[in-house]
């Protein structure tokens, strides 16, 4: 199973990279991989499908990240099916939104690549 860092998630999901690092930084999400400072986050991509999903509930239903994030995750885990109380819920055609999500990814990943962290190393011979 793949995984990717948050540049690569941050473009396929179309949202600055900042803004995914405070989402991760805010919210526990399976299958994000936290670490210490100065290591970047590695994401499953079953965590990035939870995260499109909530950024999708997010902009069309105008709710806070984590009411969508618990819906995305709702409706991932029983098959496409999200309760909005008693008499309201939400259908996710679950293989759609997996596709979508790999076919972006795959063009991320093309597009920013692996970018090195920290300091750079000594000149050789400096």
């Amino acid at each position: 199973m793949p995984i990717y860092d948050t540049t690569a998630a941050a473009e396929a999901l179309g949202i600055p990279t900042k803004q995914l690092d405070n989402i991760l930084s805010r919210h526990s999400l399976p299958g994000v991989e936290k670490r210490w400072r100065g290591v970047g986050r590695k994401i499953g991509p079953d965590a990035v499908v939870t995260l499109f999903l909530a950024i999708e509930f997010m902009r069309a239903a105008r709710v806070p990240i984590v009411v969508a994030l618990e819906l995305a995750h709702a409706a991932l885990t029983s098959g496409g099916k999200a309760e909005l109380g008693q008499f309201a819920g939400i259908t996710v055609d679950v293989a759609l939104a997996r596709a979508s999500v790999a076919a972006r990814l795959d063009a991320a990943v093309e597009l920013v690549g692996r970018r090195p962290r920290g300091r750079r190393g000594t000149r050789p011979g400096g």
